[in-house]
C-alpha cells in the first residue's frame, strides 16, 4: 500500500432488524442464508478483514438456534474479529424503554457475547431513534469512549463528522455521525453502482422485468402485496463505474477532520457480505490514483480517531441528539401502537421495581433468588425492545408476536413476585394474633416509606356474618376507612398435597389509609370492631353511617385539604390549589387531528380539520364518594372525520379529512383521595376512526419557555420548539418530544405535573393559554418504509389504524418552584409500582421470625433507586441508584442485618471503590445526574 496515498477504511456490515418488513421466522431463514454466505466469503477472502453485525449479539444467536452445527466456526471468526457483534444485544429504540433497560441490553450483549469470543467495545449507535442524554455515562459505565451516532445530529451542532458529545451528568466521548448517508454511503454511492449498473438516487435503479434477474412472487389474493423476491443473481463488477464510484463514496466524508483517513461504511438494511467486495476493491485501487481503499473494521478506523484527534480541539455537543428532519430521526413513532409501550412499562415495573427486589429478600431471608425465572423474564423483555418491534412497526403478524413475548415476561416477573412475597408471608411472626383474627398485610417494594389511600378486597368467613369492621395496624391504631362494596364469594384454596377446598366468604371492597408503611417492608393490620348481619332478611337492610365529611359535595366537584376540582360540562376539569389559591384548566379535554404520514413521521393532510372535546356536552355522573375517595365519571362522544385521504408521494390525489363523520366514544373517570394533591384520571378511547392523531390537553396558564421530562437517569428540561436553522425555522413535527413517567411545567409558585404509567410524548404549545398536549395515539395505515420509492404496503392489515379500546392511566398535579425533580420521581414511582395488599390468616402451627412491621431496605434523601438485584456474578447485591437533579444529593442506604462489605461498581459490575460502612447503613453522596451502582455483602 502506497504511504503517501489517502485511505478509506471500507467496514462491510448489515443493519439486521429481528423482525421488520417480515416476521421473524422468515427473517430467520434470511438470516441463515447471509450467515451461510458470510462464512464462505470470510472464509475464501482471508483478506477480508472484518464484518460488522450492526452492534447487536442475538443476530448470531438466532442463526445458531437454526445452525447449532455451525458453533465453532462462528466462535472461530469472532474469537479472530472477522465478525464483530456487540455491545448491545438487541437494538432497542431508547425512548420507550427505561434506563434501566439500556444497561440490561448491554450487559446481556456483553455476558453472550464474551460466551461466543468477545464484543465491540465501540458504542455503534447507528439504529437508534436518537439518542438520550445519559448515554455517554452509560457507555462510559461499560470503558466505551467512542460512540458511532446516527438518527440524527442537526449539522449546525456538528458541522464535522467527528465531535465531543457531553451528556447530562458531564461524562464526554468521542462521537462521529460518520458522513452523508451515515452508515449506507460506500454502499449506497459506490457498491450499488459497481455491481447493478445502476445510480441508486436516480430514475435508473428500478427492476426491469425479464431483464435484472428471476423473480418470485406470491400471486395468490391475500398475499399479493407481499413483496417480489429475486431469485437470481445477477450482479457483476462494472468497472466502468468504478472510479465515478469512489469518488462520490469519497466526498460522503468530505466533513470529516481527518481528510487523509477515511471511513468508508459498506452496507444497509437487510445487506449482505458482498461475496465479490474484495476483487471490488483491488479492481477499483486499480483505477483510482489519488486513494486507497482497504478492508478494515471498526475499530481499526477509531483507533485512527483516537491518535490524530485531540479531544479538547472538537466542538462539542451538549446533551441529548433528536435533531431533525424527521425522516432522519424516526421521530413520531413514539405513541404509534401505544398498547405495546404501556405493556412494556408494566413489564419494567413489575420485573424491576416489583418481583427482583423481593426475590432478594428471600435469598437474604435464606430462600431462593429465582434467577432462571428473572432471566427468563428479562429475555422476554429485551427481545421485545428492538426499535421496530416496540413501536410495532411492522406488519400486523409480528405486533402479536411481540405482545405475546411481553405478556411472557409480565407473568414470569409477577408470578416470581407473588411467590416472594408467599415466602416473607410465611416468616412473619403472627403469635400475637388469635388463630381467627382476619388478618393481611400490606407490602411496599420501594425504598421510600409510603403512605397511601390503598384500595383493597378483603374476604370475611361467610359463617361469621360480617357486614362491617374497622381495620387496625400493627401498633394498635385504627385506621380510616370507607366502604365501596359487598358480596359473597366462593374462592378454591389450592395446595400440591390436596384438592381444592371451597372457601366461602363475603368479599368486602374498602378504602383505607394505611398509616406509614416501611420503605422496602411491610405492615401487617387486622380487622376489627366486627358488626354482624342476617344473611337471611330480605328487607331492612342494615343502612349507611357518614360522618359528613365526603370529598364529593356535588356529581361534578370534589375537595380535599390540598386541592379542589370542578368538572366543567364538557368533561374538562379545573383544579385550584387551596395551598396557593392558583386555579388551573380546563384540563384533559381531547383533540382529534389529522394524520396521513406513516409510523415514523406525523403527517397532518392539507387540507387538515382538527376537532376538540371543548364546548361539547358531556354527561357527568359520580360513581364513588366517601370521606377517603371520591370518583367523577364522565361520558363523551366525539363526532370527528371516519378517515382520512392519503396523497400518493404527498402530491398525488386529495389530502384531507373525510366528510364522513364517526362516533368515537370517550369515558373519563377523575379521582381524588384524602390527602392527596393530585386527581388520578383514567381515560378509556374507544377509537372508530382511521388517519388521525388524538391527544389529551391541559391549559397550564404556566407561562413557561421550557419544561421538564423525566428521561433515563436525569430530568431532560426542553425548549418548547425544537432546534432552529439559520432563519429561525424549525421541523413542526420535531415539536412532540419524549418522556419517561413524568412532566411539568412551572414558574414561581404557579406549576403543573403530570404522572403516568403509559404517556411517552407530551408537547408544551406556544398558544395563549400555556398548553401542554399529551399524545393518546397516532392512526396510520400499515405502509413499511422498504425503499424510498417502493412500500410494503398492506391494505388488509389496520392495526396501525388502532380501531380498538385504548386505555390510560395519569395523575394531574398542580405545583410550585420549590417541588424538585427528585420528589417527582418519587411521585412517579410510586404511581408506577404500587402498594400489594396481601389478606392471608394466622398459621395453626409453628410462628415467624419477622415483626409484624418490618423494612429490610431503606434510601433515604432524595437519590432515587433504579434496581435491586442479584449481582451478575457472585452472591452479592447490586442497588443501582441515581440522582436525577442537577444537585448533589446525600443518602444513607440502610438494610436491616449488618452489612459485611460495600463496594462501588460500574455498570459492567467491577469494583471501581470500597464503601465504608456502619453498621447496616452505607452513607454515599451521589453528584448530579450520576448513576451509582453499589454491591452489598451482608455478615
Amino acid at each position: 500500500m502506497n504511504d503517501k496515498k489517502s485511505i478509506g477504511y471500507v467496514v462491510p456490515h448489515t443493519h439486521w432488524d429481528r423482525e421488520w418488513r417480515y416476521p421473524v421466522w422468515e427473517n430467520r431463514m434470511y438470516l441463515r442464508d447471509l450467515v451461510d454466505e458470510l462464512i464462505e466469503t470470510l472464509e475464501t477472502n482471508p483478506g477480508y478483514k472484518s464484518f460488522l453485525f450492526d452492534g447487536q449479539v442475538v443476530a448470531l444467536l438466532d442463526y445458531l438456534e437454526i445452525c447449532p452445527e455451525k458453533e465453532g466456526v462462528i466462535k472461530k471468526l469472532i474469537k479472530e474479529k472477522r465478525i464483530v457483534i456487540g455491545p448491545w444485544y438487541t437494538l432497542p429504540d431508547l425512548y420507550p424503554i427505561s434506563g434501566e433497560s439500556m444497561i440490561r441490553n448491554l450487559l446481556k450483549g456483553k455476558e453472550e457475547a464474551e460466551k461466543l469470543g468477545g464484543y465491540l467495545k465501540i458504542g455503534y449507535e447507528s439504529f437508534g431513534w436518537g439518542q438520550p442524554s445519559q448515554l455517554p455515562q452509560i457507555y462510559k459505565g461499560f470503558d466505551i469512549d467512542t460512540v458511532i451516532v446516527s438518527k440524527n445530529v442537526d449539522r449546525t451542532r456538528a458541522p464535522r463528522c467527528e465531535f465531543k458529545w457531553t451528556g447530562a451528568d458531564g461524562t464526554s466521548v468521542l462521537a462521529t455521525r460518520l458522513g452523508e448517508d451515515a452508515r449506507a454511503n460506500f454502499f449506497m454511492n459506490a457498491y450499488l453502482k459497481v455491481m447493478t449498473g445502476k445510480e441508486y438516487k436516480s430514475e435508473e435503479y428500478e427492476y426491469h422485468y425479464g431483464q435484472d434477474g428471476q423473480v418470485f412472487h406470491q400471486a395468490d389474493k391475500e398475499q399479493s402485496v407481499q413483496d417480489y423476491f429475486r431469485l437470481e443473481k445477477t450482479e457483476r463488477i462494472h468497472e466502468e463505474y468504478l472510479k465515478e464510484a469512489a469518488g462520490k463514496a469519497w466526498n460522503g466524508m468530505k466533513d470529516t477532520r481527518l481528510p487523509e483517513h477515511r471511513i468508508m461504511m459498506d452496507g444497509s438494511d437487510s445487506t449482505t457480505g458482498q461475496p465479490h467486495l474484495m476483487e471490488l476493491l483491488e479492481k477499483m485501487n486499480s483505477q483510482v490514483e489519488e486513494m486507497e481503499f482497504k478492508s478494515s473494521s471498526i475499530e481499526e478506523y477509531v483507533e485512527i480517531l483516537k491518535k490524530n484527534l485531540d479531544m479538547e480541539e472538537l466542538n462539542e455537543v451538549m446533551g441529548e441528539m433528536r435533531d431533525g428532519p424527521t425522516t432522519s430521526l424516526s421521530g413520531n413513532a413514539l405513541m404509534t401502537r401505544p398498547y405495546i409501550k404501556t405493556l412494556n412499562k408494566s413489564v419494567q415495573n413489575r420485573l424491576y421495581g416489583m418481583a427482583e427486589p423481593v426475590s432478594v429478600i428471600c435469598m437474604l431471608l435464606g430462600g431462593q433468588y429465582e434467577s432462571q425465572f428473572l432471566k427468563k423474564a428479562a429475555d422476554y423483555l429485551l427481545l421485545s425492545q428492538p426499535h421496530d418491534s416496540i413501536n410495532g412497526v411492522t406488519q400486523d403478524k409480528t405486533v402479536d408476536d411481540v405482545m405475546y413475548r411481553l405478556s411472557q415476561a409480565e407473568e414470569l416477573a409477577n408470578t416470581v413476585y407473588i411467590r416472594g412475597l408467599q415466602e416473607i408471608v410465611k416468616r412473619i411472626d403472627l403469635s400475637a394474633y388469635a388463630h381467627d383474627d382476619i388478618v393481611f398485610t400490606v407490602f411496599n417494594p420501594t425504598a421510600k416509606t409510603r403512605r397511601e389511600v390503598l384500595e383493597v378486597y378483603l374476604d370475611t368467613p361467610r359463617d361469621r356474618g360480617i357486614w362491617e369492621f374497622g381495620i387496625e395496624d400493627s401498633k394498635g391504631t385504627v385506621r380510616e376507612l370507607q366502604f365501596k362494596e359487598r358480596k359473597e364469594s366462593i374462592s378454591p384454596v389450592v395446595h400440591l398435597h390436596s384438592r381444592p377446598f371451597p372457601y366461602y366468604s363475603d368479599r368486602h371492597g374498602v378504602f383505607f389509609e394505611t398509616g406509614d408503611i416501611p420503605a422496602g417492608g411491610y405492615e401487617v393490620y387486622k380487622l376489627v370492631d366486627f358488626v354482624e348481619f342476617d344473611r337471611k332478611t330480605k328487607f331492612w337492610a342494615k343502612t349507611r353511617k357518614t360522618d359528613g365529611h365526603e370529598l364529593a359535595a356535588a356529581s361534578d366537584y370534589m375537595e380535599n385539604e390540598l386541592i379542589a376540582v370542578k368538572v366543567n360540562r364538557d368533561g374538562s376539569i379545573t383544579v385550584t390549589d387551596k395551598r396557593t389559591g392558583e386555579t388551573y384548566g380546563p384540563l384533559n379535554y381531547y383533540e382529534s387531528t389529522g394524520d396521513v404520514g406513516d409510523y415514523w413521521m406525523y403527517y397532518p393532510p392539507y387540507n387538515n380539520r382538527t376537532y376538540t372535546s371543548k364546548g361539547i356536552q358531556a354527561s357527568i355522573y359520580l360513581k364513588e364518594n366517601g370521606s377517603l375517595s371520591a370518583t367523577i365519571g364522565v361520558d363523551m362522544t366525539l363526532q370527528i372525520p371516519e378517515y382520512a385521504y392519503r396523497p400518493d408521494s404527498y402530491v398525488s390525489g386529495k389530502s384531507e379529512r373525510s366528510e364522513t363523520l364517526r362516533e368515537l366514544p370517550i369515558t373519563t373517570c377523575y379521582t381524588l383521595h384524602k390527602g392527596s394533591n393530585q386527581v388520578e384520571v383514567k381515560a378509556i378511547v374507544n377509537n372508530t376512526c382511521r388517519d388521525h392523531r388524538m391527544s389529551v390537553l391541559m391549559e397550564t396558564g404556566v407561562k413557561s419557555a421550557t419544561a421538564n421530562a423525566q428521561g433515563h437517569f436525569t430530568v431532560d428540561e426542553r425548549s418548547a420548539l425544537p432546534l432552529k436553522d439559520g432563519e429561525g425555522k424549525y421541523y413542526n413535527e420535531l415539536v412532540t418530544q419524549p418522556m419517561q413517567n413524568f412532566l411539568s411545567v412551572c414558574e414561581g409558585k404557579r406549576g403543573m405535573a403530570v404522572i403516568t404509567d403509559c404517556l411517552g410524548e407530551y408537547e408544551l404549545r406556544t398558544d395563549h393559554a400555556n398548553t401542554v398536549s399529551f399524545t393518546l395515539f397516532r392512526a396510520v395505515k400499515n405502509i413499511i418504509c422498504t425503499e424510498f420509492r417502493s412500500e410494503g404496503y398492506f391494505p388488509d392489515q389496520n392495526g396501525g389504524q388502532l380501531k380498538r379500546t385504548l386505555e390510560y392511566n395519569y395523575a394531574i398535579m398542580p405545583i410550585t418552584a420549590d417541588v424538585t425533580v427528585n420528589e417527582l420521581a418519587e411521585k412517579a414511582e410510586a404511581f408506577n409500582i404500587p402498594l400489594k395488599p396481601i389478606q392471608m390468616s394466622v398459621p395453626v402451627t409453628g410462628n415467624g421470625i419477622l415483626p409484624v412491621s418490618y423494612s429490610f431496605y431503606n434510601v433515604s434523601g432524595q437519590v432515587q433507586v433504579s434496581c435491586l438485584k442479584k449481582a451478575e456474578k457472585g452472591d452479592g447485591i447490586v442497588m443501582r441508584l441515581y440522582n436525577p437533579s442537577k444537585i448533589e444529593q446525600q443518602t444513607d442506604v440502610s438494610w436491616y442485618r449488618k452489612i459485611a462489605s460495600a463496594e462501588l461498581l460500574d455498570l459492567k459490575e467491577e469494583r471501581l471503590d470500597v464503601l465504608q460502612s456502619q453498621g447496616n447503613t452505607v452513607s454515599i453522596t451521589v453528584p448530579g445526574n450520576k448513576i451509582y451502582t453499589v454491591l452489598f455483602r451482608f455478615a
